[in-house]
């Protein structure tokens, strides 16, 4: 099973639709954007940033390669009575015009693909975001424990081999993950004025294992 194909199986089941807006997320759009700004979630995967950015005056819009993904967001906006455009679409041929968005986000996405896609999403959200248009790009650091426990296929790829059911990364198991340092974001987004690279980490199992992530706010 690909990538996928995984997603789209995952984005069939509640427990992989999160309910909740992320709380980082939601103080970023709420500080940088303002009402009636069109902002495209990229990957949006069950629809819980969708439905924030609908139901905050937002011109929402979401694309996800999953077709359950984009079910569920439908469903949800639909149980709210939100609206906003949805299209199944890759992180790399986003189906919308130059310079269409004043926002971009992709929360947690980028890092299921390969480098040579992750490189063309990169240019893919540089042409939709309009001049001074802002970004919002969450991806996982060497820092994680997916990095640090696994089997290295390069010197940010990994391949997921989890055997512990209790941490979140056992449903990864098989699929080929891309990290990053502060060298690497810097290279993968050097067509942007990169404005911020800010760190949020949890730590588990009485702090012996972290979930690391790189918050990355970009201009156009």
């Amino acid at each position: 099973m690909n990538t996928q194909e995984k997603w789209h199986e995952m984005h069939s089941l509640k427990r992989h639709q999160p309910r909740y807006p992320s709380s980082d997320l939601v103080a970023f759009v709420l500080k940088n954007f303002k009402t009636n700004d069109q902002i495209l979630d990229l990957g949006c995967g069950g629809g819980r940033h969708v439905k924030f950015l609908a139901e905050n005056d937002f011109i929402a819009y979401g694309v996800d390669y999953s077709k359950n993904g984009i079910k569920a967001t439908q469903e949800l906006l639909d149980l709210h009575k939100l609206k906003a455009e949805l299209k199944i679409a890759s992180v790399d041929d986003i189906p919308y015009e130059d310079e269409k968005f004043d926002g971009v986000i992709c929360y947690g996405v980028l890092y299921y693909n390969p480098i040579e896609l992750i490189e063309k999403a990169a240019k893919e959200i540089h042409r939709v975001l309009k001049k001074d248009g802002v970004a919002y790009i969450v991806v996982r650091s060497t820092k994680d424990y997916r990095y640090v426990n696994n089997e290295k296929i390069s010197k940010y790829e990994v391949l997921v081999n989890e055997n512990d059911i209790s941490k979140s990364a056992f449903k990864e198991n098989g699929m080929k993950m891309y990290f990053f340092d502060k060298d690497e974001v810097k290279r993968v987004f050097s067509n942007f004025n990169i404005k911020e690279i800010n760190r949020i980490e949890s730590s588990y199992q009485n702090d012996s294992i972290y979930d690391s992530h790189y918050c990355i706010v970009l201009k156009k």
